[in-house]
């Protein structure tokens, strides 16, 4: 049955409604955290169980949700993913059991892995680089209003729990919207190129075979953790070791968060026009200087600056990679590829914040800024690494094709 262009646009809205709820669940728990430690009497460094249990849920869900999405559809899998973070939200905003908040970060987790990797490979196989930058500037929304609803919360002198009950009702909304059209989404199985037939299925291991697609899981987990890192601690790092009150501390952190929102948005308007390996390599390069502005700060508002500009440099990549993957590992590989790179990403969220969790504990909050200068700098060279690699690849093709 041929579908009508008006499911496409409905549809392209409701994508961008579930990364709204994606971004609004993100931004939550950097601005919430020491309200929450204080609450369940844990050290400072414990955030890293609630961030790990999300990942492995996260990771579960976006590893296999190629092969869900083939066997369910895409629909029905968007119900289960909205139901399942609506779910856990709604468990965090109300339970004092440190152990059973845990656990439902884990069925969060899920829940957004679901949803995130799933909208990727459907934008990426029927939608185009613009779509997918607004696709993601729409988590910047998200995670841009999470925090100022979460900081208003917590100014008012009101419990944090308040902040996640919100956010929870939101995307049980999305999830609702999303039972009621699970019939109006596109087929995941891949087109040839000439889009006459299906292409053929292929299995989790032999996409896994392929070396590109682990230099993409590797990259994804650099970029994701450098988009963390500064979400998640830079409000305690503004508020316990600068002084800095939380009511600014918690606007730029917002901010940031909105400089994604605001490159995305450009650089959707825009990226047809653009060489994207070149965009993405003076992004990269911008995102270290902005690091280390935040790590110099004289004073305080070249830090904000530092932070304001990381956030717009980081803008276009995620999407921008992700766009390129099936012409990277080919249509077949491309919904496979994808969830194993939403699963890098993951990991990256969840191991490098923590990781700068512990170091904090252990040394200082001054750690922070040297760390994410280093993860920034491992960005760059992985990519370049990567882009050498297929130039070996492509010199090697050559002689056979003669």
């Amino acid at each position: 049955m041929q579908r009508s262009p008006r499911f496409d646009v409905l549809t392209i809205g409701l994508a961008y409604l579930g990364f709204i709820g994606l971004g609004m669940n993100a931004g939550l728990l950097g601005v919430a955290w020491p309200s929450m430690q204080a609450q369940f009497n844990v050290p400072l460094a414990d955030v890293g169980y609630l961030l790990l249990a999300s990942t492995f849920g996260y990771l579960t869900a976006s590893f296999f949700s190629g092969t869900l999405a083939y066997r369910f559809g895409i629909g029905r899998l968007l119900v289960v993913g909205g139901a399942a973070l609506a779910l856990a939200l709604g468990v965090a905003a109300t339970t004092h059991i440190w152990l059973l908040l845990i656990a439902f970060m884990f069925i969060g987790g899920t829940g957004s892995g679901i949803i995130d990797a799933g909208l990727n490979a459907y934008l990426a196989q029927h939608h185009g680089e613009r779509a997918m930058n607004w696709l993601h500037a729409s988590f910047g929304v998200g995670v841009t209003i999470s925090p100022l609803i979460m900081t208003a919360v917590l100014t008012s002198d009101q419990s944090w729990r308040i902040g996640y009950m919100v956010v929870a009702g939101f995307i049980g909304l999305v999830a609702v919207l999303y039972l009621f059209t699970s019939s109006w989404w596109r087929s995941v199985v891949p087109q040839t190129a000439s889009n006459e037939q299906p292409a053929r299925r292929v299995s989790i291991g032999s996409t896994l075979r392929m070396p590109v697609v682990w230099m993409g899981i590797v990259m994804f987990f650099l970029y994701a953790g450098l988009e963390a890192t500064p979400g998640q601690w830079v409000f305690t790092y503004f508020t316990q070791a600068r002084g800095i009150v939380e009511e600014s501390a918690g606007l730029w952190v917002s901010v940031y968060w909105g400089s994604f929102t605001v490159g995305r948005i450009f650089f959707g308007a825009v990226i047809t026009r653009l060489n994207t390996r070149i965009l993405l390599r003076v992004l990269m390069i911008t995102a270290i200087i902005s690091a280390l502005l935040i790590w110099w700060n004289p004073v305080d508002w070249v830090g904000f600056v530092g932070l304001t500009v990381l956030g717009f440099a980081q803008a276009p990549l995620f999407p921008v990679l992700i766009s390129n993957t099936p012409r990277r590992v080919g249509v077949e590989h491309a919904p496979n590829a994808i969830g194993f790179q939403i699963s890098g990403a993951g990991i990256g969220v969840a191991l490098l914040p923590a990781f700068a969790g512990v170091l904090a504990d252990k040394v200082s909050l001054e750690i922070i800024p040297p760390f994410i200068f280093i993860a920034a700098v491992l960005m760059i060279a992985i990519y370049e690494l990567s882009i050498r690699q297929a130039a070996r690849i492509d010199r090697a093709a050559i002689p056979a094709a003669l």
